[in-house]
């Protein structure tokens, strides 16, 4: 016979308590989860247990009347398997209660719910009539059919179960049996959150923050404690919800700089969204994750998804994620994605993506689930491919990897907190709309047919909770918890419950220094790059020169180095592109031909060919329209323009020309002339830098004057920028003033032997440039 058999809610509460036993030489008392202690005390002959694909195909057979379309949920598998989770709950809590569905009419006083509890009620009772003909066990029949395991009682001489929250009917009604067979024991904390508990036993009396130990075979209480409560809480907000992960960083060093061991230290998350955060930043892998780690970052996972992206959206986000990931997944996927599962083969190539996987861990699980999967075939076939690729994925992504990253930080749920203490505990996201969690069982009844028929209310479940959180705090030597206070969000209102205020001590910027603390690139800020270089030989454009005279280190990085940046693919279209868009419209319109006397045709043509070089996306289509309006007033000018005796001679043509002993180069937008005339334009759709008398000596933009020397064996030439933007034709005020600017740059290129790539001074330039990063100047 056991002697002693103590019952926790969890095995992490387990393992705590066992570790606690360490340093003792006494014989261990054997332990047990409540989940594991309901099991033994409940036989089922002849039953086997249901798993959950079987479980949702009987229901849908079940489901299987007139009526039930008033649920307003569709009987197709795909839109099934989504819904059914809420009426298992709905059936689930009934028989954790021991409520008889068949009474919940009695307690709908209104009439409210008559229909659906009608519905509801031949729905279970259809489902139930299958389970017993087939003899599947689901744990929502037990109640009605368990026998109890007196044998197994007997084998304990006493039982002591800790109460971390609320007992159903069924488990009070297991726990009143088994008390006939050997000393039964209840541990449990007195809270103003858990009143339903201490309602269960009426005959005590009982004070709120107190430990109770009480004997549920003589009903008295055999000890009680009284529960200090914890004062040393610091609550801290935060504008945006990333700052909470530095946060997090800067408490666990505060916990560890205390003495505090890093395994009794715990950080408790409401949702899996943060938990997402701390991984991108736990670089050193301090934390481990009880939660584990999601199947959606598997490669597999990624891969299918990838296509199927493409598949349904072909965007350039889409098309760029399958260039990264590969396109084998897509190539088999593709021919068959809109076809039904019946005139293809997708189970075999499913089970061949299998050999596409490296890892043992993740080739496990998808190889499970595809085995699970399989047992759906034959009411999938009249389903599409797309369908079923959606309820795989959805199947995977609630699959997880243990996190084998061997960090002594737990990161847990609130739930997993339960009948454990901590030292430090750092709590997160304490928000109004995460604390306490909202709950979706009440999808078929309000909280008033709930009430009268004693069912637990949202309320209760909050309440619940409530509790936790408080057992928590008040279990841990010291509680830091954040939140986040914004227009969106704000405080939970449990904690001015639990009387915390909110402190903050630090300023924001210095947390969002912690979290995005850098290293340092390999080229240090102040490191030199000293290296001989000449300009002999060299072809100079404007741009060249310019991006030498304004910073020395991205000329080295572009030119030198011949790094250049990556853009990301996107759908949005950026300015960049709608300007070089229009510059392609307005080149290939005058390539066709080199004049018009008439507006209504050259707004048309031009029209015509924006809408040649107009992206795919809604968006580009509404900015090409927005050019279009715009362009109109340039349509007039146009005219007047030629009208005057102009036409065009050159578009997007290259030019070189030799200036002080070198060569440069450059292709201009656009050439007219007028007998010996000749105007030089460069397009602007964006913004421009125009000198003055007081600024050209340090000009760095030297684009018309490249466009002057380039095309001055054309003939008379003026050059101008032609502001598309406003419709107006800019001249340069101080050609040869600035000429005289680039012939002395020029010359001094020409001396040259060795540069300093230095920084630039002028940060400012830094803000856009893509080299920021190298140079240790991101903002």
């Amino acid at each position: 016979m056991q002697h002693t058999t103590i019952v926790l809610p969890t095995a992490r509460a387990i393992r705590h308590a066992q570790l606690l036993h360490d340093t003792q030489t006494l014989f261990l008392p054997n332990y047990i989860t409540m989940g594991d202690f309901i099991s033994k005390l409940t036989l089922v002959d002849g039953f086997v247990s249901v798993d959950e694909d079987t479980r949702t195909l009987l229901l849908l057979e079940a489901s299987n009347f007139a009526n039930f379309q008033k649920l307003q949920i569709e009987r197709n598998f795909f839109t099934f398997t989504k819904n059914s989770s809420y009426i298992f709950k709905f059936f689930s809590e009934l028989s954790a209660e021991m409520y008889d569905i068949e009474n919940l009419a009695g307690a709908d006083i209104y009439g409210e719910y008559e229909e659906h509890i009608e519905i509801l009620y031949e729905l279970y009772t259809r489902y139930k009539a299958l389970c017993m003909k087939k003899k599947v066990l689901d744990t929502i029949f037990l109640p009605e059919i368990y026998t109890f395991n007196e044998s197994y009682v007997k084998t304990h001489k006493k039982i002591t179960i800790h109460i971390d929250g609320y007992l159903t009917n069924f488990e009070y009604a297991l726990l009143e049996e088994a008390k006939n067979y050997c000393e039964l024991e209840l541990v449990f904390v007195a809270s103003r959150f858990n009143k339903k508990l201490q309602e269960r036993f009426e005959a005590l009396s009982f004070e709120l923050d107190t430990r109770y130990t009480i004997s549920l075979n003589t009903m008295i209480i055999l000890q009680s404690e009284k529960v200090v409560k914890n004062t040393k809480i610091v609550c801290e907000s935060f504008s945006e919800s990333l700052l909470q992960v530095a946060f997090v960083k800067e408490k666990i060093y505060e916990f560890i700089d205390q003495g505090y061991e890093p395994e009794k230290i715990a950080v408790v998350l409401p949702n899996e969204t943060m938990a997402e955060h701390l991984r991108c930043f736990d670089i050193k892998n301090n934390l481990n994750f009880a939660m584990g780690e999601s199947f959606t970052n598997a490669s597999i996972y990624t891969a299918i998804l990838a296509a199927t992206k493409v598949i349904d959206e072909k965007s350039q986000e889409s098309f760029a994620r399958l260039n990264r990931i590969g396109d084998a997944i897509f190539m088999q996927l593709s021919p068959i994605y809109k076809q039904k599962v019946s005139e293809t083969n997708i189970l075999e190539i499913l089970e061949g993506f299998s050999e596409l996987i490296e890892l043992k861990s993740e080739k496990k699980i998808y190889e499970k689930e595809l085995y699970a999967f399989k047992k759906l075939a034959d009411i999938m076939q009249d389903m599409s491919v797309k369908s079923l690729l959606n309820i795989f994925l959805s199947r995977l992504a609630s699959e997880s990897f243990d996190d084998v990253r061997g960090g002594k930080i737990t990161v847990m749920w609130v739930l997993e907190t339960r009948s454990v203490a901590f030292d430090g505990v750092i709590i997160v996201a304490f928000d109004d709309k995460h604390v306490p969690k909202r709950s979706d069982k009440d999808m078929f009844l309000n909280s008033q047919v709930r009430r009268a028929a004693s069912l637990p209310t949202s309320k209760d479940r909050e309440n619940l909770q409530k509790h936790y959180y408080e057992m928590l705090i008040n279990s841990a030597k010291e509680v830091v918890i954040s939140f986040v206070k914004s227009e969106q969000s704000g405080a939970s209102r449990f904690l001015k419950q639990l009387g915390i205020k909110e402190d903050n001590r630090y300023d924001e910027k210095e947390y969002a220094a912690l979290l995005f603390e850098h290293k340092k690139n390999k080229q240090k800020e102040d490191d030199e790059i000293v290296l001989p270089y000449s300009f002999e030989g060299i072809t100079l454009s404007n741009s060249r020169l310019k991006t030498f005279l304004e910073c020395k280190r991205k000329y080295f990085y572009r030119y030198i180095k011949s790094l250049k940046n990556h853009e990301i693919p996107k759908d949005m279209p950026q300015e960049h592109e709608i300007g070089t868009a229009v510059h392609n419209a307005l080149k290939n319109l005058y390539l066709k031909k080199n004049r018009y006397d008439d507006v209504g045709e050259l707004r048309a043509d031009l029209h015509k060919e924006l809408d040649n070089v107009r992206g795919e996306s809604e968006l580009d289509r509404y900015l090409i329209a927005l050019q279009k309006r715009k362009l109109d007033d340039f349509c007039e000018r146009e005219i007047e323009h030629f009208q005057d005796g102009w036409e065009v001679i050159h578009c997007e043509e290259p030019f070189e020309v030799e200036f002080c002993g070198m060569q440069l180069y450059g292709q201009i937008d656009r050439v007219d002339k007028k007998e010996n005339a000749i105007r030089v334009y460069d397009y602007k759709t964006g913004s421009y830098t125009l000198y003055n008398k007081n600024n050209f000596t340090e000009a760095t933009d030297f684009q018309l004057e490249f466009y002057y020397l380039l095309t001055s064996s054309l003939g008379n030439v003026e050059c101008a920028f032609y502001d598309l933007k406003d419709n107006e034709i800019v001249f340069e005020s101080f050609m040869q003033e600035k000429l005289g600017v680039l012939r002395s740059h020029i010359e001094d290129l020409k001396k040259i032997e060795e540069v300093n790539f230095t920084l630039c001074e002028d940060t400012k330039q830094c803000r856009y440039c893509e080299y920021a990063l190298m140079c240790g100047r991101e903002q």
